[in-house]
């Protein structure tokens, strides 16, 4: 992939003036971007990928594999982005859809979301995303997306996935990744119209399933019913048979 080509069709498409940065090897984007943001106060976004993370991490501070070449690492610097607290879960979701509009774009392939914002094919993940705030009021959106990974750890063989059945040509990946850029990127301003929410809401996989919540130390059971316009998930407790909307948790188990 060419950096300069796709820095220059990056800026055509979102005209944010942004910069790149493209390493062979990293710890983590999302540690390496929040470090940037520590040392300089960004005034136009900046975009780190890499080709291999020796140390990519996930939601609660979980590994993330990112063997070489195997798929796109990348974070996403955001400043001053400010989202009000419960804008927050909208703000994710339009992330997941901003992702899974990507693909189908480029490679006519109907994904799924588990909420919050994994992306699931054929009922592995094959994307997760991340986002943390930075300093200097910048928002930091890292993704990793397996394109065509072999030999998955043991521990996530069962449960990981890819996106192709063969690993795509330079210029695929290369298209891929800008049009994933711009989409987030688009997302960051567009996410309050709502727009989204009914195609989230239909690739939701957990629609009208029975679930199993990890609610910080709590554990919930419920059924899912709805998004509500706050981006949360709405459920039948299974205990108090009442609706509940729940702005941020794990799902853990998803019922046959």
């Amino acid at each position: 992939m060419d950096d300069n080509d796709i820095e220059n069709a990056l800026n055509t498409q979102t005209d944010a003036k942004l910069s790149l940065l493209h390493f062979a090897t990293i710890g983590s984007t999302n540690q390496y971007a929040k470090q940037l943001c520590e040392h300089t106060a960004y005034q136009t976004p900046c975009v780190v990928w890499a080709d291999q993370q020796t140390a990519g991490v996930g939601k609660f501070s979980r590994p993330f594999y990112s063997a070489a070449n195997g798929g796109l690492y990348t974070t996403l610097i955001m400043p001053n982005l400010l989202i009000s607290a419960p804008k927050v879960g909208l703000f994710t979701t339009s992330l997941a859809m901003a992702t899974v509009s990507a693909i189908q774009t480029c490679f006519n392939l109907t994904v799924d979301v588990k909420w919050v914002n994994d992306i699931y094919l054929h009922d592995r993940k094959i994307a997760g995303i991340l986002v943390e705030q930075g300093a200097h009021n910048a928002i930091i959106i890292g993704i990793g997306i397996n394109l065509f990974q072999q030999n998955f750890p043991n521990e996530i063989q069962k449960t990981a996935g890819n996106l192709l059945t063969a690993a795509p040509s330079e210029t695929i990946r290369q298209q891929f990744f800008i049009t994933l850029i711009s989409q987030l990127y688009q997302s960051c301003f567009t996410y309050t119209n709502l727009k989204f929410l009914s195609d989230y809401k239909r690739h939701l996989m957990l629609m009208d399933h029975r679930i199993q919540l990890q609610l910080g130390r709590s554990v919930i059971t419920g059924t899912v019913t709805d998004i509500n316009q706050l981006g949360q998930l709405v459920i039948v407790d299974a205990t108090t048979h009442q609706h509940r909307s729940i702005p941020a948790g794990e799902v853990t188990k998803v019922f046959p």
